[in-house]
Formats: C-alpha cells, sequence, structure tokens
C-alpha cells in the first residue's frame, strides 16, 4: 500500500516536471499578459464581452451540432 503511494508521487512529480518544461514558457507569458496595462475604456469592456459571449455561444452551438449529427 505504501509503496503504491510513493509510486503516485513520483508519477505526480514527473507529471509535473514534464507540464513546467513543455508548458512553463507558455505559463509565464499567460501570467505576463493577463491583465491589460492600457485603460479601456466602457464601450471597449462591454464589447470585449460581448465577443466572450458570441464565442462561447458558437462553442456551445459547434457541441450541439457535432451531438446531433453523432445520433
Amino acid at each position: 500500500m505504501i509503496k503504491s503511494f510513493e509510486n503516485m508521487r513520483i508519477t505526480k512529480e514527473r507529471f509535473n516536471h514534464f507540464c513546467q518544461d513543455k508548458f512553463g514558457k507558455i505559463i509565464e507569458i499567460n501570467s505576463k499578459y493577463a491583465h491589460p496595462k492600457i485603460e479601456m475604456s466602457p464601450t471597449v469592456t462591454i464589447s470585449l464581452f460581448l465577443l466572450r459571449v458570441y464565442l462561447v455561444f458558437l462553442l456551445l452551438l459547434l457541441v450541439y451540432k457535432f451531438i446531433t449529427v453523432i445520433k
């Protein structure tokens, strides 16, 4: 039982190391640009929010279409 926990810990460490190696630079860039450094007007903020809503709607529509085609 203890051996299996040890194996799980080692596997988790290896997976974390692999992810850090492969995606570390992407994570660093995303965290650097997570918050805009310029001030946006309310119009721009609303436009970006509506764009997000539209993209989520398109994604849901794509998933719906995929499910209906499979059936």
